[in-house]
């Protein structure tokens, strides 16, 4: 189904990302970042470590995980992917324009090693083991489902061949589409990013958000309304391009650029209040369409997604204005951001756990708790190991040298 979007744990180790974080330089002169003088250093805005920006994720992963089980339960678990897209363009938009800030430029290659550091060891180990599984296990069209899906996830390319209808059934990496679409955004957003810094104008990157958005919405009522016949295929290819799913990413960075300009800083209490209680509406209708909203519809295409978008960017907005709230406290308990840290391992683990782990007479000839519960151990045994064996010491290593 879906990738939980942008999970590369960043909301754990921002500052190791920028260790000068805690010490705001002067803003150059010459960039407009729409604050000036006094103003815009106490207005400054620190990411920092924000719990519940990484305990989120333990519940979009929870739902992904329930779903994929027995393609019944929750059949909304889509909706989560846009938690995870808004997510990932907020986080990576507040950092960068940090760096902005700070520095008056962004090091692009400083930004692609530390997504290089993040991103890739998890997604080789698991490239790895589903090879020394392909070569002990005979795979039905392993050509397609393991080789073909390895590559295209290897090359982020996954989304496309996705949507144009070239992935095989039950590909053992078919949630890897979204890592394609966000690595696209990566680039995409960076590049548009280093044009704003180069002209010195931080309202050119408002522009390329909102412009970003807008494309991308149109985009996808146009392949929506388009055919006189809405049909299976229509949706593969809204759901899973890029260029019809850039919207709710683009979202995130026009968070992450007001967020980085003060403007999510020291509200006053009735407005938080407010935003408090439409997040609230908005926790409340992402619930129903969890439960109730299947994917292959219309209406998903043309009003669920879009309407997903908004509430999650509420309800990211509710964590950074409002972060001793309750559902603050709820969401970053420990235990959700321990999962949330593993979330981008799990997630890349678990569908090929699944497919070579499914119950019944042509697989395990158990019953589907019993198997349930040895594919859960299996998936978090393997992201636990990944985690301490493997990301969480690269990620330590980055900050040491980011520190140099």
């Amino acid at each position: 189904m879906a990738r939980p979007g942008g999970w590369d744990t960043i909301t754990r180790m921002q500052t190791s990302d920028t260790p000068s974080a805690a010490v705001p330089a002067p803003v150059p002169a010459s960039a407009d970042t729409g604050t000036s003088g006094e103003t815009g250093e106490t207005r400054r805005f620190r990411l920092g470590n924000r719990p519940p920006l990484t305990g989120v994720r333990a519940l979009g992963v929870t739902a992904v995980l329930v779903y994929h089980s027995n393609f019944h339960t929750m059949p909304g678990a889509w909706a989560m992917l846009q938690v995870f897209f808004v997510l990932s363009g907020f986080l990576i938009t507040a950092m960068l324009s940090g760096e902005w800030q700070r520095n008056g430029t962004i090091s692009v290659r400083n930004f692609y090693a530390r997504r290089a550091v993040r991103l890739l060891p998890p997604l080789l180990l698991t490239v790895g083991l589903l090879a020394v599984y392909g070569a002990l296990v005979h795979v039905a069209d392993a050509s397609q489902r393991l080789w073909g899906d390895s590559a295209a996830t290897l090359f982020y390319y996954a989304d496309y061949r996705q949507a144009l209808g070239h992935a095989p059934f039950f590909g053992y990496l078919a949630q890897s589409w979204s890592l394609a679409v966000e690595e696209q955004f990566y680039i995409i957003w960076s590049v548009l990013l280093m044009v704003a810094v180069a002209l010195h104008r931080k309202k050119l990157a408002y522009g390329f958000a909102i412009v970003g958005v807008a494309a991308s919405l149109a985009d996808r009522l146009y392949l929506a309304l388009e055919p006189s016949h809405f049909t299976n295929v229509t949706f593969t290819r809204i759901y899973y391009a890029f260029d019809s799913r850039a919207d709710a990413m683009f979202l995130g960075c026009l968070l992450g650029l007001l967020a980085s300009d003060g403007f999510l800083s020291n509200w006053p209490r009735w407005l938080v209040n407010l935003e408090s209680a439409a997040a609230l509406l908005a926790t409340g209708f992402m619930g129903w369409i969890l439960f109730t909203s299947h994917l292959f519809t219309e209406n998903v295409a043309t009003w669920w997604l879009p309407l997903t978008t908004v509430a999650c960017a509420l309800i990211i907005v509710h964590f950074v204005v409002a972060p001793k709230s309750w559902a603050s406290a709820f969401v970053g308990l420990g235990v959700f951001v321990f999962v949330g840290d593993l979330s981008y391992t799990i997630y890349l683990v678990h569908f090929p756990v699944y497919l070579a782990l499914e119950p019944g007479q042509y697989g395990t000839h158990w019953g589907y708790w019993p198997t349930e519960l040895l594919r859960l151990a299996v998936i978090f045994g393997i992201a636990v190991a990944s985690w301490y064996a493997m990301e969480r010491p690269l990620m330590r290593w980055r900050a040491r040298s980011a520190a140099r």
